[in-house]
């Protein structure tokens, strides 16, 4: 099952909206006078000439020392880069280099022109100590969701068809580079947090209360738990996956309901499919951020239960943390240069995968025991 957190809001539950709201600013009613000047003479006049709004030189350290990364040769690569880009587009760059501008003016230009050229964004990094434009495109994702895939509902399951569900599990786990929750740093926030809160705890209700949920930690952590996730990281559960998807006949409504779903998603671990943590790309990446990103593989990881304090714990720490930051959502994204052969391909895999992954984590939420 999935869940969408509600930032700001104590109440959850699975699934839970979230709303995050946009602060406005209405206009006073006062007026403000403004004192004119002098005929004879012009207000601030010493400033004689047009100020350009011109970006300072970008400089990169490299084992030779610090680099002027916007110079005449950064600049004639970055111009070929769009050039060729946008002829591979069948259009035209409206952009003539003026002779006696400097190369960060020139680059400044480029840039604006080439972002408002296109459909889609256009970002200029540097990548091994050269500038280059970076071509990406948002793909519609669920906002505020957190894809917490579980394998406790397993337990509901007998035989053949629990052992599919868990290879299938285990491959598609694997496939996409998802952690487990025991891996982020939430995980490690609940429980120093859980021990300091028992240490203070007088109530007597309340502290048999904390001690079951540290009971439920401890099992994440050494126990039954721990034990369950890791094997979900070993040998194989059955052989020919495929084959037995194809060969199992369901017993009940449930089981032909959760095996077509199973069926439905086998395309994702094939060969030949993506990876979701590939779509990993953050836009605004800065050296030193006041506040990290939060990462894809916080939100797509695999847990035992979406219904123990352990989940509802993180998930407190994470709806705290998105209030502060921002998530980072899958993305296309193209590096350009000047033997760049196709554009950025049309792509529809993350929207394919969240629709599939939210009626999966549904179905085996709800609908399991039907």
């Amino acid at each position: 099952m999935y869940t969408t957190y509600s930032a700001g809001h104590a109440e959850s539950r699975f699934p839970y909206p979230v709303g995050t709201g946009k602060g406005g600013h209405k206009p006073g009613h006062q007026t403000v006078r403004t004192q004119k000047a002098p005929a004879r003479r012009k207000p601030y006049g010493f400033l004689n000439r047009t100020l350009q709004p011109i970006a300072p030189d970008l400089y990169t350290e490299t084992y030779r020392g610090r680099v002027n990364l916007t110079t005449e040769e950064s600049f004639d690569y970055l111009y070929r880069s769009a050039l060729n880009y946008v002829q591979l587009l069948e259009m035209e760059l409206p952009y003539t280099p003026p002779s006696k501008a400097s190369p960060r003016e020139k680059i400044c230009r480029l840039y604006q022109v080439l972002d408002a050229s296109l459909t889609d964004h256009v970002n200029l990094e540097v990548r091994k100590g050269q500038l280059q434009f970076c071509i990406y495109r948002y793909h519609s994702w669920p906002d505020y969701t957190l894809f917490w895939l579980p394998v406790n509902f397993t337990e509901k399951l007998h035989g053949t068809l629990k052992r599919i569900v868990l290879e299938f599990i285990r491959r598609f786990i694997r496939h996409h580079r998802m952690q487990d929750i025991t891996d982020t740093p939430y995980f490690e926030m609940a429980e120093c947090g859980l021990d300091c809160y028992l240490e203070e705890i007088m109530d007597r209700d309340e502290l048999k209360r904390q001690r079951e949920k540290n009971r439920i930690f401890r099992s994440y952590s050494e126990g039954k738990i721990s034990r369950c996730l890791k094997r979900m990281r070993s040998r194989a559960f059955c052989r020919k996956l495929e084959e037995q998807v194809r060969q199992y006949v369901p017993a009940t409504k449930a089981e032909s309901g959760l095996l077509e779903l199973v069926r439905e998603g086998l395309p994702f671990i094939a060969t030949s499919s993506p990876c979701i943590m590939d779509y990993e790309y953050d836009w605004h990446s800065e050296e030193e951020p006041d506040f990290t990103p939060i990462p894809m593989g916080y939100q797509i990881l695999l847990t035992y239960s979406n219904e123990d304090e352990l989940t509802d714990e993180l998930e407190s720490y994470f709806t705290s943390d998105s209030q502060e930051t921002y998530c980072l959502t899958p993305v296309s994204s193209m590096l350009i240069t000047p033997q760049t052969e196709k554009p950025l391909p049309p792509d529809d895999f993350p929207e394919r995968f969240a629709k599939w992954l939210s009626r999966f984590m549904d179905y085996i939420a709800n609908r399991l025991n039907d």
